[in-house]
């Protein structure tokens, strides 16, 4: 996998590095995930005897950034967190993300354009992947894009009360890529995409 240049390593994204790689059990793991991500969740370990980890999804697994006054764009992923004991959160993108496909290719569909555009969420990753790099062909930009997103999205749920705190569950990064069927693991050491995760 192509690795992407870390260029969002600023305000809540200092607070990766705290968060360490675990086995992972699927009745106290939280996965944030795309709504049309095709997840092979048991192979990922997020599948146990039948039974999935609990699922928060969103288009392009966006989540909006935490606020006292906006409860009801908080609410979902609070209630996820608070009302079972939950020891890891994992947010997985995939690579083929049909959300992602109209932020880079707004022509394609102007009225869905519209829509996410007005999605702060997604209105950070736009920024950050036009100011950093506009000069990558569409293929290399539609990858960048996918891992831009898992951490722009990774740095919004660390604004969350449960996550915040240096006690609270642990938080995994991931990248599901359709085209091999290979998962990737954020290194917090290397800030980079760089570990591959062996599917069961």
């Amino acid at each position: 996998m192509q690795r992407s240049y870390d260029t969002s390593l600023e305000g809540p994204a200092s607070r990766r590095r705290r968060r360490i790689p675990a086995t992972l059990d699927p009745g106290r793991t939280l996965l944030v995930s795309c709504f049309d991500a095709a997840l092979p969740l048991e192979r990922m370990g997020l599948s146990a005897r039948g039974v999935s980890c609990a699922q928060v999804r969103s288009p392009a697994h966006l989540v909006a950034p935490w606020s006292d006054k906006i409860a009801s764009e908080n609410a979902p992923l609070l209630l996820s967190l608070s009302m079972r004991e939950t020891h890891d959160v994992v947010i997985c993108g995939h690579v083929r993300c049909a959300a992602l496909e109209v932020l880079l290719d707004e022509e394609r569909d102007r009225g869905a354009f519209g829509l996410m555009a007005q999605v702060p969420a997604a209105r950070a990753t736009m920024d950050l992947v036009r100011r950093n790099y506009g000069g990558l062909d569409r293929e290399s930009l539609r990858e960048v894009m996918a891992q831009e997103n898992v951490l722009t999205q990774l740095d919004h749920l660390l604004t969350y009360p449960p996550l915040s705190r240096g006690d609270g569950p642990r938080v995994h990064a991931w990248l599901y890529d359709e085209r091999d069927a290979s998962l990737w693991g954020y290194s917090f050491e290397e800030s980079q995409f760089a570990h591959q995760i062996s599917l069961r």
